[in-house]
């Protein structure tokens, strides 16, 4: 009989810096199933960010700074070897 034990890994995180204030995203490389299939749509994916950031300054973004953080998370995110792309990702 094979064997198999998954083994823990270290987190992948990318640092947002907003004003004074930084946050810790998790990479798509860190994140679980269930949390990757929010980001298939635009909502989906501003309430997996805001989730990581104050309420007060996660409420003060534009769409814009939306746009640019899951970008730039997406970067990260390939950088880092995370498997695909998520569609509110290609439609930012």
């Amino acid at each position: 009989m094979k064997e198999f034990t998954l083994k823990s890994r270290e987190d992948d995180w990318l640092r947002l810096n907003i004003g004074e204030h930084s946050y810790k995203i998790p990479l798509a490389t860190s994140i679980t199933l269930k949390e990757a299939r929010s980001l298939e749509t635009m909502d989906g994916a501003i309430d997996f960010f805001r989730k990581y950031m104050d309420e007060e300054v996660a409420d003060a973004l534009s769409l814009y700074d939306y746009r640019d953080i899951i970008q730039a998370w997406k970067e990260a995110s390939e950088k880092a070897g995370a498997p695909g792309e998520s569609q509110a990702s290609r439609d930012s």
